[in-house]
């Protein structure tokens, strides 16, 4: 698995960075708006190779992969590029797929800088007259008409000025159909050859589109929280209160997630995934929207400044839209990427080579040898008597069917083997809980477990590791955890539960809330609170009390989503000293280690996914039943659309996702990118099955067990076990609050 660039394409970044920096100013840009254009810039781009990017050395270009110019792209698109540059690239890189002279002399022209180049968009036999970006400085353009390729060429100095527009930018009508005034018409090739090279040149230049808006947003939102950070109102910078921070967390999320997909599409494409062509659509329809997201809340953080020509961030708010409409609606990406799913008679879709590629999406040949193992276990292990008492909660938990994990190793593999595990790789854990996922066996026992006990392994002191680990590791033992109480919520510091120490004894009294599985444990984690003289996060300590001490009540709490949780009662409870975990009033640093895994480091990154691609599928089955009018509800452009979004944004989860894993293992700087994965993954599983029981209504009211109930039922499920999903562990709130502190560097947010 490979996330991260290598050598050369950093190098490459910071190159580009370095041009744009010096001749894109905000200054540049604005000189520039009258035509949209800067020569000076062209001329530069010309000279370093950024339009031959995607062209073969032998023919004058640098040869760099897919990905290369997604790199030059994102870097164009921080700094709001006054040229073609996109269109540029791609219609080089089709000139370089055609043979013959004219093709060839005039790709020689480009790269030499003797004519500015550029693409229209849509097939000419469906629109003749187009709006073309780069169309008002453009010296020729390349249409598809019929299944001929033709270049327009208009005479030297005849440019004209650009139809005014959102984004300032060189767009002009151009006609397909004749040749322009005093110019030419020629068509450079024509059959299968032609429109395969031209519609691949489509597709990259969706690909680069997006690659660039993504750099845009970057770029807005780094403007908006460098303001945020700056701008003092009520004695505190307005980027410390939730109501501007929270806003910002989500637009960095989402841009986080059309990164990946732009990323996931480049990986798809060089490696011939079945699905490369839907997930260029889906990178372009992520990128469209968390572009104007993020540029609109970083204007809106401006206030009335926002809107002034002075501030650079109206800059970004503009061509965030625009940028993304010269190719039409966006949301016409999601039913394009639906037709190429799951339409049989789609036509096939022409992709242009990926060409080198150093991205790996892939977990590695080892964790799938793990995925085998485990997957034949569970097929040989579950039973029909074991499937029929399956349960997604901690209800599910069986002691004897844990004891059989255990015996085969695979309970806690990530363990080191000094204490009984495998030294197994974060890669090799997530695909064990995928593939508990997929024998729908409740992972919450042993996950849970697994994280208390390598916090334990940690901090907890070599008697209690002996004691407890060999029980937990054999499946004789299972841990819950006790957090939360009544008056405290998501602010787990704010803990009451005292613990009084009286010589090597601990006296505890107190309650916690949302205990679950404190009915079927032997431990419950518990966080107390130890000193009442100091700051709140530095009197707790943490303990591993047994359940079955004098003392401890264990009360039901049934909730929305079909699953017990409980209220535990702590009275007079007493326990020796040996069961403390950690220093004592050292209790934060150990939780704290604890949340980190539990809020998506290497042990659970890839678990946050799994629902959505649960709902996502459920959709997809449902919409292609037929209906009383012998119709699918997915022809349906409504339904498919819906069904497209869930598709798209399950990826997106499931890439946060293997972000998370990656940055943990490979020990990357922290960024948010746990919390980015939780907070997506369970807001978006909300989002999408109130819209999806929107559109099954009204047989998505019924319940699963009704007769006839079927999928509808089971989104209905999703729709009540969401709501849970972005409450526990932290709620939604929380981890906004820490993507913006860490993403973003905002201040610690307030109310």
């Amino acid at each position: 698995m490979k996330l991260g660039l290598n050598e050369e394409q950093e190098l490459l970044q910071s190159a580009f960075s370095e041009l744009f920096a010096a001749e894109s100013s905000a200054e540049r840009v604005r000189a520039a708006e009258e035509t949209g254009f800067d020569a000076g810039l062209w001329k530069h781009l010309v000279e370093t190779g950024a339009i031959g990017i995607r062209v073969a050395e032998d023919l004058g270009g640098s040869g760099g992969g897919l990905h290369d110019a997604v790199i030059l792209a994102e870097q164009a698109g921080r700094a709001l590029a006054s040229a073609p540059l996109i269109e540029a690239i791609s219609a080089a890189a089709l000139l370089a797929e055609l043979d013959g002279d004219a093709a060839r002399g005039l790709l020689s022209e480009i790269l030499d800088g003797g004519c500015i180049p550029t693409l229209a968009l849509r097939e000419a036999q469906r629109s003749a007259t187009q709006l073309v970006p780069g169309g008002a400085v453009a010296d020729v353009v390349l249409a598809l008409d019929g299944d001929s390729l033709v270049l327009l060429r208009r005479p030297p100095g005849s440019g004209e000025r650009p139809v005014p527009n959102l984004g300032s930018s060189a767009l002009a009508h151009w006609r397909f159909d004749v040749a322009p005034p005093d110019g030419e018409r020629l068509v450079l090739s024509s059959g299968a050859v032609a429109q395969s090279a031209y519609r691949a040149a489509i597709e990259q230049w969706r690909l680069l589109t997006a690659a660039a808006l993504a750099g845009l947003a970057e770029r807005a939102l780094e403007i908006g929280a460098d303001y945020a950070k700056s701008r003092v109102q009520f004695d505190q910078p307005i980027g410390s209160f939730q109501g501007l921070a929270h806003p910002f967390a989500d637009a960095a999320t989402a841009l986080a997630g059309s990164k990946l997909l732009v990323q996931y599409a480049v990986w798809s494409v060089a490696t011939r995934q079945p699905e490369a062509a839907a997930r260029i659509c889906f990178a372009f329809a992520a990128a469209a929207e968390s572009a104007s997201t993020a540029a609109a809340h970083a204007l809106h953080v401006h206030g009335g400044y926002g809107v002034s020509f002075e501030y650079d961030i109206q800059l970004y708010y503009r061509r965030a839209k625009s940028w993304a409409l010269v190719g039409g609606d966006p949301h016409d990406e999601l039913l394009r990427a639906a037709a190429r799913l799951w339409d049989d008679a789609a036509e096939p879709v022409s992709l242009p080579d990926a060409g080198p590629c150093a991205l790996d999406f892939s977990l590695g040949s080892e964790a799938e040898e793990f995925r085998a193992e485990a997957r034949a276990f569970f097929e040989a292990a579950l039973t029909p008597e074991l499937r029929a008492k399956a349960h997604f909660s901690w209800d599910g938990h069986d002691a004897e069917f844990q004891k059989a994990l255990a015996g085969a190793g695979l309970l806690f593999p990530h363990w080191p083997r000094a204490y009984g595990g495998r030294d197994s790789s974060p890669y090799e854990t997530t695909v064990l809980w995928e593939e508990y996922h997929r024998a729908s066996w409740s992972t919450h026992a042993a996950m849970t477990t697994g994280m208390v006990g390598a916090t334990m392994i940690r901090f907890a002191s070599e008697e209690l590791k002996q004691e407890v680990l060999p029980r937990v590791l054999a499946g004789e033992a299972i841990i819950s955890l006790g957090y939360t109480e009544p008056a405290a919520g998501s602010d787990v510091a704010a803990a009451q539960t005292r613990a009084v120490r009286e010589g090597d004894e601990w006296r505890i009294d107190g309650q916690k809330m949302f205990t679950s599985g404190a009915d079927r444990a032997q431990y419950v984690f518990l966080l107390t609170r130890t000193d009442t003289e100091v700051a709140k996060h530095r009197g707790l300590t943490m303990f591993l009390v047994p359940l079955d001490a004098e003392g401890i009540e264990v009360h039901a709490v049934h909730t929305l989503s079909d699953e017990r949780t409980n209220v535990t009662y702590y009275n007079d409870v007493r326990i020796p000293d040996r069961y403390r975990v950690g220093e004592v009033d050292g209790g934060w640093g150990v939780i704290a280690y604890a949340l980190e895994i539990e809020h998506g480091s290497g042990l659970v990154a890839g678990a946050q996914c799994l629902h959505l691609q649960d709902l996502a599928s459920t959709a997809l089955r449902w919409a292609r039943e037929m209906r009383p009018d012998g119709r699918p509800a997915l022809a349906d452009p409504r339904v498919r659309e819906s069904v497209a979004r869930v598709t798209m944004q399950a990826e997106m989860s499931f890439l946060l996702g293997r972000r998370a894993l990656w940055c943990s293992a490979t020990g990357q700087p922290d960024r948010g990118e746990g919390p980015m994965n939780k907070l997506f993954g369970t807001e978006m599983l909300q989002a999408r099955a109130s819209e999806l029981l929107d559109r099954m209504a009204p047989e998505s009211l019924l319940r699963d067990g009704v007769e006839g109930a079927g999928a509808e039922a089971q989104t209905e499920f999703i729709y009540r076990l969401a709501a849970a999903s972005t409450i526990y562990g932290g709620s939604s709130e929380i981890m906004r609050s820490v993507i913006a502190q860490q993403a973003l560097g905002l201040p610690r947010s307030r109310g």
